[in-house]
């Protein structure tokens, strides 16, 4: 594709991920709230949001799964394309880390929106595999030891997928319809009342 197409289309879900990171930070820093600090960052990808549910992102412009497509790679180091791993399904991203207090929290979450689309919705956990403060044996040790195994995750070694959707804050959720368009991305801790209604739209 053209290449300043590309960028612009990079850019633009930049910012709705950092338009919805300040949506949850306002909220988070409203009256009667108490702000939680996040994370340092372990590299300049990615660091944790606060515990506030993640908002709902504006619609880009019919952005395209195949305009942002990434290899992250399976437990066993074979190289998926998130293109492969949605076929023509919606596609659910979530990008997450161990070390993220808040992609812990909405992991049991995930696990019960799993159950209940994995059957008509695709799945990609994808964890933000730094090699530092994130290590792809951590991460299955993790997922094995909070009976998460079932997942489908993926690890972001060369934080390709990273990098494309720009997901510097953790965890950050992107929303893709079974035609690619990216609907939504958003920064934050899932609502799960939010995510099921959206799949249901969906399927």
């Amino acid at each position: 594709m053209n290449k300043n197409r590309r960028t612009a289309l990079i850019v633009a879900l930049a910012m709705i991920v950092l338009i919805g990171g300040a949506l949850v930070a306002y909220r988070t820093l409203a009256p009667g709230t108490t702000a939680v600090a996040p994370q340092e960052a372990p590299s300049q990808t990615a660091t944790s949001t606060t515990e506030a549910p993640a908002t709902e992102s504006e619609v880009l412009d019919e952005p395209r799964l195949a305009d942002f497509d990434a290899t992250v790679y399976d437990e066993y180091g074979a190289p998926h394309k998130l293109t492969e791993l949605a076929g023509e399904r919606p596609l659910v991203l979530n990008f997450w880390a161990t070390w993220c207090p808040f992609c812990v929290d909405e992991m049991p979450d995930f696990k019960e929106i799993y159950a209940e689309f994995g059957d008509r919705v695709s799945f990609a956990f994808i964890d933000v595999t730094d090699g530092r403060r994130e290590t792809k044996e951590a991460a299955v040790d993790w997922l094995l030891q909070n009976d998460l195994q079932e997942l489908p995750a993926y690890f972001d070694t060369d934080l390709d997928a990273t990098t494309v959707f720009a997901a510097r804050s953790l965890p950050t959720t992107v929303i893709i319809a079974g035609d690619g368009e990216i609907l939504s991305a958003s920064a934050g801790r899932i609502d799960p009342t939010l995510v099921r209604a959206n799949l249901s739209s969906l399927t």
